[in-house]
């Protein structure tokens, strides 16, 4: 769990503007006070003296770029270590190694896998640039969900296997030409830990016709195989994410040079806007799907009552996990505690300068919180549904503190624009 060292203790006052702030929250309203107004600095835009500028290129040298180099990185191990465990699946199959050889490297690959998904859930409270364009392209190819189809990643084990798609040999197999759902992290959870080993299509096309019907060794080995296929393109993706990054026509680098003669950003200001709009993903994500669906309150496939299958992460249990990720990589864009110690301009040095102290207060408090209830939450967050319900709910009302300060007191203090999603959302 990260907690920032600046969280000081609050006095009940300041607990009491949290909840008049929650209960008062006016969410028509779109943009903070002056936003884009005038400015004794041109390269802010925001009417405040604080250097924000100097905000940008921290987020982005020392929280942003840091979590898309590390995700690469895991994403090239976690390769290397899916290969290694399909190079024992198969010498279990000739009697060349023990079954307890075979788990131990399906439960390294496992593990590997929660790596990864660790760090790409850093790196999903971070959409913006590269990861947003294209309506979030690459990013679904790195991670569909909430999208997802297991008859689809059944299929294209088969049609890899094969070579060809569905027995048509005039259709070579290609994963770059395959959709999201068929590649990518949420591809990889069911092909390393679904322990049901028939596919999962109510109906079986050609190429999967005998698949239930052929040994448990041949399925583990197909699926092992497609998987270090999948862990490739997930590399070469990681790759793309930081091509389009890094250098020095990078986003990276268009964000830092924000108001310059030549931007795309009329001001430094736009840039924190571009930043402050992914720090949304709390509201949107988080609170609204990761946990509000599965608790009923928004529809799902139980209607609206408690669901357990529509958690984020069902096969693997890796709902709570993939949240306390997201809150600690909000955290950090907040706070800009990252790879620098010794540099932690953040949104919270922001709403100090700018008289909002309560506010920066209130959303590290209610950050604390929702950790300490995930922490107390016995099993996962599928058990937790059943037997821990008002845990979740807990969750859920902690997050939404947070997430009422950033859509309204946050916004207005830092006369920033909620982004257009947030826009009229009155939850």
């Amino acid at each position: 769990m990260l907690i920032s060292a600046k969280l000081k203790p609050i006095a009940l006052a300041t607990s009491l503007v949290l909840t008049l702030a929650a209960c008062s929250e006016d969410t028509t309203s779109t943009q903070g006070p002056n936003f884009g107004g005038g400015t004794t600095d041109p390269g802010n835009g925001g009417g405040t003296n604080f250097d924000e500028k100097a905000l940008v290129a921290n987020l982005v040298d020392n929280v942003i770029t840091p979590t898309f180099t590390a995700f690469n990185q895991q994403a090239t191990a976690n390769h290397a270590t899916l290969s290694q465990y399909c190079s024992v699946e198969k010498a279990a199959a000739l009697g060349e190694a023990s079954e307890e050889q075979r788990l131990d490297a399906l439960t390294n690959a496992q593990t590997s896998w929660r790596d990864t998904t660790t760090l790409w859930q850093h790196a999903e409270v971070m959409q913006m640039g590269p990861l947003v364009e294209n309506e979030g392209e690459l990013r679904n190819l790195i991670y569909s969900w909430p999208a997802k189809s297991l008859c689809g990643v059944d299929q294209d084990t088969a049609y890899f296997e094969d070579g060809v798609i569905n027995l048509d040999s005039n259709r070579p197999y290609d994963i770059k030409q395959r959709t999201a759902t068929r590649r990518g992290l949420v591809s990889l959870e069911h092909l390393l830990f679904s322990e049901q080993l028939n596919h999962s299509c109510s109906i079986a096309n050609d190429a999967l016709a005998d698949w239930n019907n052929r040994t448990d060794s041949e399925r583990r080995i197909a699926r092992c195989e497609f998987a270090v296929e999948v862990a490739s393109d997930l590399v070469d993706n990681s790759q793309v994410l930081l091509d389009k990054w890094n250098g020095d026509t990078g986003y990276a680098m268009t964000l830092k040079n924000a108001g310059e003669v030549g931007s795309s950003f009329d001001s430094a200001h736009q840039a924190v806007n571009v930043i402050s709009d992914a720090l949304f993903y709390l509201t949107e994500e988080v609170k609204d799907k990761k946990l509000g669906i599965p608790l009923g309150y928004e529809s799902n496939s139980c209607g609206l009552e408690a669901c357990p299958q529509d958690v984020e992460s069902p096969i693997a249990a890796q709902s709570l996990a993939n949240i306390q990720a997201n809150l600690a990589a909000f955290e950090k864009l907040f706070t800009g505690n990252g790879s620098v110690e010794g540099n932690t301009t953040g949104f919270d040095d922001f709403l100090v300068e700018e008289e909002g102290a309560d506010t920066k207060d209130a959303m590290l408090t209610g950050l604390q919180e929702s950790n300490q209830v995930i922490e107390s939450i016995n099993g996962s967050l599928q058990q937790a549904l059943v037997s821990e319900k008002e845990k979740v709910e807990q969750t859920h009302a902690k997050v939404k503190d947070v997430t009422d300060q950033l859509k309204h007191d946050f916004i207005n203090k830092l006369a920033l624009e909620l982004p257009k999603s947030s826009a009229g959302d009155n939850d």
